[in-house]
C-alpha cells in the first residue's frame, strides 16, 4: 500500500516491550513503532499535488511539514488498502505520528494491535541502538529499561501527545540512573563517542566550554561487589526513589552522553512549564545523546509534570511497603 504513495519507501518495525502481552490501558499505548523512510526529494515529487491542495508552497516547505503530509498520505493508503484502522494523530510533538490499529495476522497475531506510524522518524532507531548497546555492557540495563517503560505505559505517563514523556525519554531516564544513581558505583559508562552496533554514534560535545572537563573514567563493578549483585527489582526501587527525591530539574539535566550529574549543555532547548496560578518553572531537561540540542522533555505539560511526581511517589511508597509487581503496574 505504501509503494503507491512513494515507490522509494522502506518500512522498519521496532518493538517496544512485548506485543504479545497486549496493549496497555485498553490500547492507548502502542507496543510497536513502524517507521517509513524515504528520501525527502522523492516524497516532495510524489506528494506535490497533495501539498498544493493543502496550500503549502514549495518555497516554504520544511522537513516537519513534509513529514506531516507524508504521514497523512501513508495513513490514507494503509486504511484504504492495508486493512489498518485510524485511531488518533499526534502532530504537536517533535516527531509527527499517528496511532493505527493493525489488522489481525500482522506478526502472526490473531488480534488487532495498536502501532505508532511515522515517516523519517529517528527516535525508534535511536532507542533500539541504545538498548542494544547497554545490553552488551550489562544485561540488567536492558531489563530495567523495559520494566521502566512498561510501568510508565501501564500507569499512563508515557504518551507525549497527552503531555507526558515519550518512551524514548524514559529510556534515557533509566540509563542515566544506572550511570549516576546506583549506590556502590555506576553500572554504565558515559556514552559520549560510543559507536553503536548499528553504526550510529553518540555525539561528542554539546556546547560545553571544555568537553573533557570533569569527565570520569569508568570501570564495571567488581564481580561479587554489592553493585554487581543488585537485582533488577532493587534497581527499579532505587530508580523510582532517585527521580522522586534526588533529581532537581532546576539544576540538573539528564545526559547519558556525559553520564554525570551536571547542568544542561549550553545548546539544549530550554523547556518551562506553567502550573496554574504559579510562576513558570523548569520542566524535565533530557538530552538526546544523538542530537544534544534536542530536549526530550518538551512534551511535558504542567499537568503531566504533576502526574509524573504523583506516580513516582506512589511507586516509591508501594515498593517501600513491599507491594508486588501486579499492584505496581495496575492501571
Amino acid at each position: 500500500a505504501l509503494q503507491q504513495v512513494c515507490p522509494e519507501i522502506v518500512t522498519v518495525g521496532f518493538a517496544i516491550g512485548d506485543i504479545l502481552r497486549g496493549p496497555a490501558l485498553g490500547g492507548a499505548m502502542p507496543e510497536l513503532d513502524i517507521v517509513a523512510t524515504a528520501p525527502p526529494h522523492a516524497l516532495i515529487q510524489q506528494l506535490q499535488g497533495r501539498l498544493s491542495k493543502g496550500g503549502l508552497s514549495m518555497a516554504h516547505l520544511d522537513a516537519r511539514k513534509l513529514q506531516k503530509s507524508a504521514v497523512r498520505a501513508c495513513t490514507d493508503a494503509l486504511v484504504s488498502a492495508g486493512g489498518f484502522k485510524f485511531r488518533r494523530s499526534a502532530f504537536r510533538g517533535q516527531e509527527p505520528k499517528v496511532t493505527l490499529m493493525a489488522p489481525p495476522g500482522l506478526a502472526g497475531l490473531d488480534r488487532s494491535i495498536p502501532v505508532d506510524f511515522s515517516v523519517n522518524c529517528v527516535s525508534p532507531q535511536y532507542n533500539a541502538a541504545l538498548v542494544q548497546e547497554v545490553l552488551l555492557i550489562d544485561g540488567r540495563a536492558r531489563d530495567l529499561v523495559l520494566l521502566v517503560r512498561r510501568w510508565a505505559k501501564d500507569r499512563g505517563i508515557c504518551h507525549a501527545a497527552r503531555g507526558h514523556l515519550a518512551p524514548y525519554a524514559w529510556t534515557q531516564l533509566a540509563i542515566y540512573f544506572l550511570q549516576v544513581g546506583v549506590d556502590g558505583g555506576a553500572l554504565l559508562p558515559p556514552l559520549q563517542g560510543y559507536k553503536m552496533v548499528n553504526r550510529i554514534t553518540v555525539k561528542r560535545g554539546g556546547g560545553e566550554a571544555d568537553a573533557k572537563r570533569g569527565r570520569k573514567t569508568w570501570a564495571p563493578p567488581a564481580p561479587g561487589s554489592p553493585a554487581a549483585c543488585l537485582s533488577v527489582a532493587s534497581l527499579f526501587r532505587s530508580f523510582v526513589r532517585f527521580y522522586a527525591e534526588d533529581i532537581d530539574w532546576h539544576k540538573e539535566a539528564v545526559s547519558v552522553r556525559r553520564g554525570q550529574r551536571a547542568e544542561a549543555n549550553l545548546h539544549l532547548m530550554v523547556h518551562m512549564i506553567k502550573p496554574e496560578g504559579k510562576a513558570p518553572e523548569p520542566g524535565p531537561a533530557i538530552e538526546d545523546p544523538f542530537e544534544p540540542a534536542r530536549n526530550l522533555g518538551t512534551s511535558v505539560t504542567a499537568p503531566g509534570a504533576q502526574r509524573l511526581r504523583e506516580e513516582l511517589l506512589r511507586a516509591s511508597a508501594l515498593l517501600e511497603r513491599g507491594g508486588d509487581l501486579a499492584e505496581l503496574l495496575a492501571p
